[in-house]
């Protein structure tokens, strides 16, 4: 009887367990090196019928309009549109050692940011030797070294220019940490790169107030009409 009782409260912690998993909305931000696409700064995106998001733009310099090296990567969603759970998964997080930080505003707008490390752990120096792909460079940007393929081994201290941003949220081929977690169809989403502001995304109840403030103009215009 006390082992059935254990079974079933094994089953019921596992049971919970993947309820929390099945309402993470999962962003995945990943480097790569398409230059035909937009430049990064501060961009809205809007996700498809299906609730998926493929994204990517252009990481360019500060003469050119742009933020140079990307240190720092936010992404926002209204919680209504994310299911109150958005998270970031990212190779830059696991292999790079970058740092991953959450908020979520119940009824407002929910954000994660990445952030790049500034010194090169022993722990991300033997990431990359183990993913075949080693960081020959020194641990701080004084003696930061990229060979210009536009991977991770480049990316252990920020983006740098002349790479690019990836952004989805759906399943990755080759990329163990990126998942399949739509938002709501049509939702808005936003990110920005470094200091760049957010996009402004209406929250959910300030939408509802102005859907509800225009379903009442005709009423007022045929009383006055009178």
């Amino acid at each position: 009887m006390k082992m059935f009782r254990l079974v079933s409260l094994v089953a019921l912690v596992l049971f919970a367990a993947s309820i929390v998993r099945a309402d993470d909305t999962r962003v995945n931000n990943n480097g790569g090196g398409d230059p035909n696409i937009p430049a990064c700064g501060s961009t809205p995106i809007m996700s498809n019928a299906e609730g998926v998001i493929d994204f990517s733009c252009l990481v360019t310099s500060v003469s050119s309009g742009g933020t140079g090296a990307l240190t720092m990567i936010t992404d926002e969603a209204p919680d209504s549109a994310d299911g109150g759970a958005l998270t970031c998964a990212s190779q830059l997080v696991t292999v790079d050692g970058w740092s991953e930080t959450q908020t979520v505003t119940p009824g407002g707008v929910d954000t994660c940011t990445l952030k790049a490390p500034t010194f090169v752990t022993s722990l991300t120096y033997l990431n990359l030797l183990f993913s075949g792909d080693p960081y020959l460079g020194g641990p701080t940007i004084n003696t930061f070294y990229n060979d210009g393929d536009c991977d991770l081994d480049d990316f252990v201290l920020g983006i740098p220019v002349g790479c690019t941003l990836n952004i989805d949220n759906f399943n990755v081929a080759g990329n163990p940490n990126s998942g399949t977690s739509p938002f709501a169809a049509n939702a808005g989403f936003g990110v920005a790169g470094d200091n760049e502001p957010l996009p402004s995304l209406p929250e959910p109840g300030t939408l509802s107030m102005l859907l509800i403030g225009l379903t009442g103009l005709p009423l007022v215009r045929r009383k006055f009409a009178r």
